[in-house]
């Protein structure tokens, strides 16, 4: 599916986020769009993670408007779980319950939030593991798999709420180098599937590839953003060709 122009996703308009007095995001705009990819890449303590976790107000934000899907999460008579409901979150560490198997990992919160029965939840949960090629791990526990398949049964616990949006926060960077390619290849099928996409991470190569928009944040703010031919192979920023200098 191609991005949809008319149709934005996530509207973020001035946004700060401070921690005490330490500013972390010092003002950022942008707006992301039905089925667009977008990969934010940048140092460490540049606030990408925190701009992400912004978007589904994990981190509360201090000053500005996030609005996802025309609600503003700076508003404070919004039920926030519903917002959630509709925007997946995948961490670093995969956050998976280690004492229910796989299966129930994926069908908790479908049945739990009466989205689905529990056949109906568990049909879905099958057809996500095999979405992601782990539908033979359905009754493992997750001290039982690779962090390759841990994090793909994160994915696929994200994917059984049916979210409009994915957020990732740097999926791979926890993972053996062998064990990246696998959980990358699950998140390309999903962008050719026309998901809408924010992704964290330090994969460059994944970011040209894949990224309809690659958004560079350093030091609090976005200071370059734009396809990948332009950002990573053409950048304009002496930050960002500083940066990339440094890790390509």
């Amino acid at each position: 599916m191609a991005v949809n122009k008319n149709n934005v996703k996530i509207h973020v308009s001035h946004l700060k986020k401070n921690f005490d007095s330490l500013e972390v995001l010092k003002d950022i705009s942008t707006d992301i769009y039905e089925g667009e990819v977008v990969v934010i890449i940048g140092p460490s303590g540049s606030g990408k993670s925190t701009f992400l976790r912004c978007m589904n107000k994990l981190e509360e934000i201090t000053f500005g408007d996030v609005v996802v899907d025309g609600v503003n999460l700076s508003d404070k008579k919004i039920n926030i779980n519903q917002v959630r409901e509709r925007v997946g979150m995948v961490f670093q560490h995969f956050n998976l319950f280690h004492n229910l198997n796989v299966l129930r990992n994926l069908t908790l919160a479908p049945v739990d939030l009466k989205k689905a029965s529990k056949e109906e939840a568990r049909q879905q949960a099958l057809q996500m593991l095999r979405k992601v090629g782990l539908e033979e791990k359905a009754d493992a526990y997750p001290s039982q798999l690779s962090g390759g398949q841990k994090q793909r049964v994160a994915i696929a616990r994200a994917l059984c709420m049916h979210p409009d949006i994915m957020l990732f926060d740097e999926p791979t960077s926890a993972l053996d180098p062998e064990m990246v390619g696998e959980v990358l290849q699950v998140m390309k099928q999903l962008a050719a599937d026309g998901m809408t996409m924010v992704i964290v991470t330090h994969e460059i190569g994944f970011a040209r590839e894949v990224a309809d928009r690659v958004i560079f944040m350093d030091d609090g703010y976005i200071v370059e953003e734009g396809t990948p031919k332009d950002v990573i192979l053409n950048p304009k920023e002496a930050r960002t060709i500083d940066f990339l200098n440094k890790v390509l």
